[in-house]
């Protein structure tokens, strides 16, 4: 049985918050696609890379979910995330397909702090 959206979702903001790669690809299609400043990463392959980069970045961050606004197959989403060395305020969109997140966009503008 496929997922919901907000049932995709939930299981990805659990893996991204214990910085589980491998659990947060579950998520992803080998056609899934995240957009982001830096560029565009493509499957899972490329998708894994992203986010392994990011995981480290997020070690003693706490995140915040501001809000969610659903639309059908489609989420908006505002969110914080504080660290110890800088705070960050971003938006994301997903696009969910067939149990999955087909595309998801990020962006994020990051306040050093101190």
């Amino acid at each position: 049985m496929a997922r919901t959206p907000q049932q995709i979702f939930d299981h990805h903001i659990e893996a991204l918050i214990a910085r589980d790669v491998d659990e947060l690809l579950v998520d992803y299609a080998d056609d899934s696609v995240l957009i982001t400043a830096a560029g565009v990463a493509q499957g899972t392959a490329g998708i894994r890379a992203a986010f392994s980069q990011l995981s480290a970045a997020l070690a003693d961050a706490a995140f915040e979910i501001k809000s969610q606004t659903y639309h059908e197959d489609v989420l908006l989403l505002e969110w914080t995330l504080d660290a110890p060395a800088f705070a960050v305020d971003g938006v994301d969109t997903f696009v969910f397909g067939a149990d999955s997140i087909r595309v998801q966009t990020i962006s994020q503008q990051v306040r050093p702090k101190g």
